[in-house]
């Protein structure tokens, strides 16, 4: 943070959350944020003081500050990164260098090379000219050095000013004039006189049909709809007839009525009144209730009651893939819902984020960004799916568990909040057994309907007996064949895009991997290329091998392309998509594929783990795991537990009307999952994963926290984690684990070294611990050959 004096003539302007302009060094100009106010003493050093100030109301709430200072504090990053998260990179105005002739010094042109004199001369014609002004006058790539001489010789001067990301959106409104709309009878005298007027008779009737009694149409609207040019609309005008009004408007229009109707069972009605009996005991309640269990209409319920108290309500996912068939449902039984994720441009979440402050949306929609939204009178937040990977941020930083920060925030408005899930986390779990939360259980599906039916289908006698065509065995293929016959639809699940995970040498086994990366490439058919899927490098195929010589690659393993590919073979009368983040990278991509599989335009839906979260589609009968092994087989504490919700959350995509069917295809029948899975015992599972976890002291019993070492300097990354570590063992001793070279030792041309912390559950470690690297940076920069040694802190890491 930094302190700006405030000027007088801006004391009573200056407000906590208002944008503010400010220098930085010796010309820059930023925005900041006003954080706090001090009463500052004479000071040996100058404070410069706030320029202008940007927002008559502030943009901020003193409520999202105080959870700013939380998120930084906990996990261990600067103030300034929580706030380039938060908010919308149209709100982070630019400072922008033009250049200004001197107005003082008279030149000697005569003394100025030809190109400069030719900027001189331009200096004429425009006040102001900028970086890519005074490169099209020279017609050359860089024109630094030409700049650098004329501010040298007085001829020119820089000057920063902020450039506002943010424009408004305006439409051009059609009104009947204030005489046609207080006198029908001249209303009713211009349809008669119009009769013999065909164009004219039109625009005025299109009028009347498209503005449904608001007395307002947008004119591109009105034309479009009489395919009228705007001349003919200028005439009706000029006769004062209508009048155009210019107007700013939203970019989303998420205002909705309310379309239907919905009834809770008896076993919902008692899990809510379990609910909200737990609240009032608890400000947190775990819903563990099976997949189709009826969760959302709960939801719905809750959110219902808040809206009626005047709070607002904040639903998170935690994937946009599950918003569009949500909030669709969400809007069909409750009216107005607000979306925010990171799809939408920057001045569609800046109007979001407008419409919030105000209290003009009551109920938002969207993944973990959604939490840093300008709520003032929050009354519950649902985090959906709260076992979910995809909440917890990696990349940059904070490093934010989402979940773990929607209960933070809410208790910060004495809110409640809602844990909801069918394979609840183990911590989460873990607080609901021993009292911290509450817990309230849905066991069976709604309408009875039965659990899906699960058969394993065993890949390595497949395999033996040839029974396998690419990854579709012969009978995961017949229950899809039983399943297409009675029109029903597929899900495939398959934890790998791109065509083949990588191609191999048929002779010496060489195997193209990235420069950049100590991963192989990725081979993606659509593209015809190779690609990392770590840092987006890209090469052609190569058609013969770079060790041996020996022409021709053969792929091995396979992606969703590929699957895709033995579909239509194996399915040619079958509609086929594919889900996956390459088929799903533009905004609406997402929504147009769960459109496709809603309207039964898709029979069979490959995809990864997209098509395992929370998508409800009645007419799936059959879901398909084409390889569980790849989930089981992750050197990651973790690799059960995410194996088994993964595995659980697909099934329940089967059968959600009537009892489905699942077929796992998996080559270690005899491995513990498979009787789990069987037998549906979460307890059994939570049992045994937290003796593991307990002996070799995991989460819930403790707190990780990694730190990651990065350099393009194979040694430098090396001796500087020594360094790290000792000086972390000095202080933590055995709670110290590593440095450890990860799996993956590079990534886009930084070697990495890790060091994992596991810590007590105790506030003053994690404070100690914050202290101590906090002193370790500044020992790193000391040193000349750790100068360019990156350290990242990621507290809960996994």
């Amino acid at each position: 943070m930094l302190t700006y004096a405030v000027p007088n003539e801006l004391e009573t302007q200056v407000i906590i959350g208002k944008r503010v302009e400010v220098s930085v060094g010796k010309r820059r100009i930023y925005t900041g944020i006003v954080h706090s106010f001090v009463e500052m003493s004479e000071q040996d050093y100058q404070i410069k003081p706030i320029l202008s100030i940007i927002d008559e109301q502030p943009i901020v709430t003193v409520t999202q500050i105080h959870f700013w200072e939380w998120i930084a504090n906990y996990y261990m990053c600067s103030l300034g990164e929580v706030m380039d998260a938060a908010l919308p990179s149209a709100m982070k105005l630019d400072s922008e260098t033009s250049y200004c002739k001197h107005p003082y010094n008279e030149i000697d042109k005569s003394t100025l090379s030809d190109e400069e004199f030719l900027v001189a001369e331009a200096f004429e014609f425009q006040e102001e000219l900028s970086y890519l002004d005074i490169q099209q006058i020279i017609q050359k790539k860089s024109a630094n050095k030409l700049i650098r001489s004329l501010i040298e010789k007085g001829v020119i001067f820089p000057k920063e000013s902020l450039i506002e990301r943010y424009i408004p959106k305006t439409q051009i409104f059609v009104t009947l004039t204030d005489f046609y709309q207080s006198d029908k009878k001249a209303l009713q005298a211009l349809f008669e006189e119009w009769k013999g007027a065909p164009k004219q008779m039109d625009l005025l009737l299109a009028f009347f049909d498209l503005s449904k009694g608001k007395q307002e149409v947008i004119k591109g609207d009105l034309l479009k709809k009489v395919q009228a040019s705007p001349a003919s609309l200028e005439a009706l005008v000029k006769k004062g007839v209508f009048q155009l009004e210019e107007r700013i408007v939203n970019r989303l229009d998420f205002s909705h009525d309310v379309e239907q109707d919905y009834k809770l069972n008896d076993v919902q009605k008692n899990a809510i009144d379990e609910v909200k009996a737990n609240f009032e005991k608890q400000d947190v309640v775990l819903l563990h209730g099976v997949t189709s269990s009826g969760k959302t209409l709960l939801y719905v319920e809750l959110i219902k009651e808040m809206l009626s108290q005047g709070k607002e309500v904040l639903y998170l996912v935690p994937e946009i893939a599950l918003t569009a068939q949500l909030v669709a449902r969400l809007r069909r039984l409750l009216g107005t819902i607000g979306v925010y994720h990171s799809k939408f441009n920057p001045m569609e979440r800046v109007e979001t984020w407008s419409q919030v402050l105000k209290g003009e949306i009551k109920v938002v929609v969207g993944p973990r960004s959604a939490l840093f939204l300008p709520f003032k009178n929050l009354g519950l937040i649902i985090v959906d799916e709260e076992h979910d990977a995809s909440f917890k941020q990696h990349d940059p930083a904070p490093r934010y568990q989402g979940r773990d920060a929607a209960i933070v925030l809410a208790k910060m408005f004495q809110a409640k909040t809602l844990l909801g899930t069918a394979t609840p986390s183990l911590e989460s779990f873990y607080n609901a057994e021993k009292g911290k939360y509450g817990l309230v259980q849905l066991l069976t599906r709604f309408g009875d309907v039965a659990l899906p039916e699960l058969e394993f289908i065993d890949l390595q006698m497949a395999r033996k007996r040839k029974e396998l065509t690419g990854g579709i065995s012969f009978k995961l293929k017949e229950e899809i064949d039983v399943v297409l016959a009675k029109r029903g639809q597929v899900i495939l699940f398959h934890n790998r895009r791109g065509y083949a995970p990588y191609l191999a040498c048929t002779q010496c086994e060489w195997i193209p991997f990235c420069k950049n990366c100590d991963v192989s490439l990725t081979y993606h058919k659509f593209t015809n290329d190779l690609r990392c899927h770590y840092c987006g490098y890209r090469q052609s195929v190569p058609y013969q091998c770079k060790q041996c010589n020996t022409p021709g690659m053969e792929q091995r393993s396979m992606g969703t392309e590929r699957i895709e590919d033995d579909l239509i073979v194996l399915f040619p009368e079958a509609k086929i998509a594919r889900m996956d983040y390459d088929a799903v990278k533009t905004k609406k991509g997402h929504e147009k594929i769960i459109d496709m599989l809603e309207n039964r335009e898709v029979d069979i839906l490959v995809g990864t783990q997209m098509v395992t979260k929370g998508l409800d589609f009645g007419n799936v009968q059959l879901v398909g795991v084409i390889n569980a092994d790849s989930l089981l087989f992750y050197p990651d504490f973790r690799s059960f537990e995410r194996a088994y919700q993964l595995l659980v959350q697909v099934s329940g995509r089967a059968g959600r009307t009537t009892q489905g069917k699942v077929c796992i295809q998996i080559s270690n029948t005899q491995h513990p999952i498979v009787s789990l899975l069987q037998n549906g015992n979460y307890q059994e599972f939570y049992e045994n994963e937290l003796k593991e976890r307990r002996q070799f002291l995991y989460p819930p019993f403790t707190r990780l926290v990694q730190i990651t070492i990065k350099d393009k300097d194979a040694k430098a990354v090396g001796d500087a984690a020594e360094l790290v570590a000792r000086a972390l063992r000095n202080v933590l001793q055995h709670r110290v684990v590593g440095p450890n070279k990860p799996i993956i030792g590079k990534v886009q041309n930084l070697f990495i070294r890790e060091i994992v912390l596991k810590l007590e559950k105790d506030t003053r470690i994690l404070q100690t611990t914050r202290n101590l690297l906090t002193d370790i940076r500044a020992i790193l920069a000391q040193y000349q050959a750790y100068k360019q040694v990156r350290m990242t802190i990621d507290v809960d890491a996994y």
